[in-house]
């Protein structure tokens, strides 16, 4: 077992998920995930809480991907969170048989977060339990963590971000009418109601979009659309060569990288001259990426769900 939030399933995730998962496999057992709805901080500190970079459907289908057996969510309520670290160890862990405990060296738990990596090293051969400590992954000399990758999120620093969580980061929502200008102007936009909490800063994208199976190539206007007079923010996807309908369904939209800063056009005749460099350098992006260098997961991909 392994336990934490798992925010994005980055690259150090991966790393603590494969060892799980290579332990459970020599030890003829099973593979587990124990984590918690909702995030910590948004119970006990809602002012801090940071925006997600998964939804909850989302991070499950990672660690589906990721060959986790079974997913435990344990509902973060007042009462668990009164649960001291000793108690903690030996009901929920010794109590669902737990034979190897695989954490972070940093890994906190327990009322108050009072429980170490120590008290687990003390604690767990008692409750029948080997415990494993790792470090951190690092990517570029910086630590990977979700907190790093969520400020690079909120920086528009796409592609970096996107070294750290090995894969694109994506949103997925529904879409929406919007204001009709992008047909107008001759470039239909998808206009996107994110479920996925953390959008990247505004900015025109290089984008893939997945819907329906399909992975098409696309530019993503994260922003106000000020040339039209600032507005309520909004996702809209150009969909390069497509023609059809996608109003009311659900689409993935993945950020390869960032093209430019949102701007202020003096003329509608600058925007459209601009939108059309835009797609021009959205097309040479996206051709030396390519499907496996854009690191675009298919999480519709047919396979065995983890247990829940």
């Amino acid at each position: 077992m392994t336990i934490g939030n798992f925010d994005g399933v980055h690259l150090g995730h991966q790393d603590l998920l494969r060892r799980v998962i290579a332990d459970a496999r020599a030890r003829g057992g099973s593979s587990v995930v124990l984590t918690f709805e909702p995030h910590p901080l948004k119970f006990l500190a809602p002012e801090y809480a940071p925006r997600l970079i998964l939804s909850r459907k989302d991070k499950l289908a990672l660690l589906r991907r990721a060959g986790i057996d079974c997913v435990v969510i344990q509902r973060f309520t007042p009462s668990f969170c009164a649960v001291p670290a000793r108690e903690f160890v030996n009901r929920y862990l010794a109590g669902l048989g737990v034979e190897a405990l695989w954490v972070g060296e940093d890994f906190r738990f327990g009322k108050d977060r009072a429980g170490t990596v120590g008290d687990l090293m003390e604690w767990g051969p008692a409750a029948g339990m080997e415990v494993k400590v790792i470090g951190p992954v690092a990517e570029s000399e910086h630590a990977v963590s979700s907190s790093r990758i969520r400020a690079l999120l909120e920086e528009g620093r796409v592609e970096v971000a996107r070294r750290q969580l090995g894969r694109s980061h994506f949103i997925e929502g529904t879409v929406e009418r919007g204001h009709q200008r992008g047909r107008e102007l001759g470039f239909p936009t998808a206009n996107v109601r994110s479920r996925t909490e953390i959008v990247p800063a505004n900015g025109i994208y290089a984008t893939v979009v997945e819907t329906g199976g399909q992975r098409l190539p696309s530019v993503t206007s994260v922003g106000v659309n000020p040339t039209f007079g600032a507005g309520p923010r909004t996702i809209e996807t150009y969909i390069l060569d497509f023609d059809g309908d996608l109003y009311g369904r659900r689409l993935r939209v993945f950020f390869v990288e960032r093209l430019r800063e949102e701007r202020n056009f003096p003329s509608v005749d600058q925007l459209v001259r601009q939108i059309e460099d835009d797609v021009v350098l959205a097309r040479r992006v996206l051709g030396r990426a390519g499907p496996d260098g854009a690191a675009v997961p298919c999480l519709t991909k047919p396979a065995a769900s983890p247990s829940i």
